[in-house]
């Protein structure tokens, strides 16, 4: 009985033992769970906040950059007039016509243009300096000068008047001494800041310059100033805790309360932070899963299986997580590469995407050429054919981290296709890519206006003196041969003065019609400034040819009615020149021989015509 009884006393030993170490694998097991699905969870949600500060910082670029293009786009304009010595009353015109195009397309406060052209001070908002103003001595226009040709930015500054914070867009013009700049008022970036710090776990939101100056801050008492020389003692803690840590994510402590700080680039040298208040920030988590622990650690027998499940979902989890971080919000379709296997696995689906692949995510490289003509134009197959090709991967990424290449689509739409590198194998060699599209129409649309609004003359829409001419000049250079015609208003101030500026506007916008209607398309039309045109025929070379299409001009304007004219009718003086006459002819030869031509046809009657050899 004795020995029955030990023996039962050392199976419930060597029971509470095994139970025991049950009991302790499973708790290391839940721990461990608990542990990597809370760090998961937390990794999740930094994530999302690292989104919406790269979304804050897009958004705020994107702000920027068109009052950058439009100066960038100005700026050739005024270097060719630069270049041909223009008046400066035509530079003051051609400022003023584009300010009041830019104000259309650009959003929130600006000045419009202004310039320091050919040693004078020029404005296209009419606003008159004061004798006091010195531009030689503005930041804008010392700013310019120190990047010497590149668009800049100068220090911002609060304006006395409005209170609102302000800085300029200069760029230094090609004679190394003019400068085209643009006043922008920074209240957008602030609208963007306040949107964005609606949320009760942000504590602060922020753009500072390299200085430390504050563009925009979510506490407006503290907009405008220098966070470093007049920021609270938590600014000058977040502050040098950013310099020493040159990351873009970083904690800061103050007073006994821990922060959660964001940071992303703004346009070159700025920077937006946003500040989390941690507390908040993991008060969901905490509260989650220490409820969570207590239900885990009473069923201990489901433990294990749920272990089991957790840790495979989090193996998931943790490869979708690389994977959202690897891709911007931007792309309308994403697919992760096995370059190994040649399977697809589409992260982020569309109709396109899901038609172009047929629904087979199998043998990526072998159908790759039906892939191509679903989603490229036709022009377009072959590079995109090329760019798409796995097997050239691993030279084309050697160096790089990703490679893009823009294309138009079956619809006509410009998009972006680019691989970028998610992981490698232990060898080095390529293992998993992602190839993201995503649609960049609208960007090439607004550079394409920005371009039209910088070529054409805003009153008539033909091209303007600087965009006319360099296509002429291209023209001529690629060999081609033609007709050149300069076209003055006979009386054109006799106009203004008996019937008014805007009957003289109207006689201009008519001119501009009838040469428009009677040239082709692939001719070249310009308005050169005042009440002067010119146009080149390409191909026209012989006297017969060249008068028809004048006699037509002049035709058209005799079926011109402006009412404000009364029985007045616009008629036009015209010289015209060929190109080439010799070996060694210029543009600037041709251009002499039609204003000769068309001083002798202003010795006659109106709507006269005279060729010069």
């Amino acid at each position: 009985m004795k020995d029955s009884f030990l023996r039962k006393l050392n199976i419930r030993r060597r029971f509470i033992v095994i139970f025991g170490i049950t009991v302790f694998i499973s708790v290391l097991a839940v721990t461990k769970v608990f542990l990597k699905f809370y760090s998961l969870s937390k990794e999740n949600l930094q994530s999302k906040w690292e989104n919406f500060t790269y979304s804050i910082s897009n958004d705020m670029n994107y702000y920027m950059k068109l009052p950058m293009d439009s100066i960038a786009f100005s700026a050739v304009t005024l270097d060719g007039m630069l270049q041909l010595k223009m008046p400066q009353s035509v530079v003051l015109s051609y400022l003023k016509q584009q300010s009041a195009s830019y104000s259309t397309i650009i959003s929130g406060d600006s000045t419009g243009l202004y310039s320091y052209y050919d040693g004078k001070y020029l404005d296209g908002d009419g606003w008159e300096p004061p004798d006091t103003y010195i531009p030689l001595l503005r930041p804008w226009y010392i700013a310019a000068k120190l990047y010497d040709g590149e668009i800049v930015l100068s220090e911002p500054y609060s304006d006395s008047q409005t209170s609102k914070i302000i800085l300029s867009v200069s760029k230094l013009l090609a004679d190394g001494r003019s400068v085209v700049s643009m006043d922008v008022s920074v209240e957008e970036l602030s609208n963007i800041v306040k949107q964005s710090s609606r949320n009760d776990v942000v504590k602060a939101i922020f753009v500072l310059t390299s200085d430390g100056f504050a563009i925009a801050h979510s506490n407006e008492e503290k907009a405008g100033k220098n966070l470093y020389n007049q920021g609270d003692m938590f600014d000058v803690k977040l502050l040098e805790k950013f310099n020493s840590e040159n990351s873009e994510n970083f904690s800061v402590k103050h007073e006994k309360r821990k922060y959660t700080v964001f940071t992303k680039s703004v346009i070159s040298d700025w920077s937006v932070f946003v500040v989390l208040d941690n507390e908040k920030l993991y008060k969901s988590i905490y509260l989650l899963y220490v409820n969570f622990g207590i239900v885990l650690f009473i069923i201990l027998g489901v433990l294990i299986s749920v272990f089991i499940f957790m840790d495979k979902k989090y193996s998931e989890s943790e490869l979708l997580t690389r994977d959202i971080k690897a891709v911007a919000d931007n792309y309308v379709a994403v697919a992760r590469l096995n370059l190994i296997t040649g399977d697809m696995k589409v992260v982020r689906n569309s109709k396109n995407l899901e038609y172009a692949l047929g629904g087979c995510f199998k043998n990526y490289a072998g159908r790759i050429q039906n892939f191509v003509d679903v989603i490229a134009s036709e022009s377009f197959v072959p590079i995109v054919t090329e760019f798409m090709e796995p097997l050239t991967l691993e030279a084309r990424l050697s160096k790089v981290k990703t490679i893009s290449l823009e294309y138009v689509d079956r619809q006509g739409k410009w998009m972006r296709m680019r691989y970028f590198i998610v992981d490698r194998t232990q060898n080095g060699e390529l293992h998993h890519v992602m190839v993201a599209f995503e649609s960049i129409d609208e960007d090439r649309r607004q550079q394409e206006a920005l371009r039209r609004i910088a070529e054409t003359d805003a009153m008539t829409g033909v091209n303007n003196r600087g965009s006319g001419e360099q296509k002429i000049r291209e023209a001529l250079k690629s060999g081609k041969h033609g007709m050149f015609c300069l076209i003055d208003v006979d009386k054109f101030k006799s106009i203004n003065d008996n019937y008014g500026h805007q009957a003289g506007d109207e006689s201009l916008k008519a001119i501009a019609a009838s040469l428009s209607n009677v040239f082709r398309e692939s001719d070249i039309v310009f308005r050169l400034g005042g009440d002067e045109f010119a146009a080149f025929a390409e191909g026209v070379t012989t006297h017969e040819i060249g008068e028809r299409i004048l006699n037509r001009v002049f035709e058209r304007l005799e079926m011109v009615n402006i009412p404000a004219l009364k029985d007045r009718k616009v008629t036009i003086s015209v010289g015209a020149s060929f190109f080439p006459k010799t070996n060694i002819d210029s543009f600037e030869a041709v251009y002499r021989r039609a204003d000769e031509g068309t001083y002798e046809s202003k010795k006659h009657d109106g709507n006269f015509f005279t060729f010069i050899e």
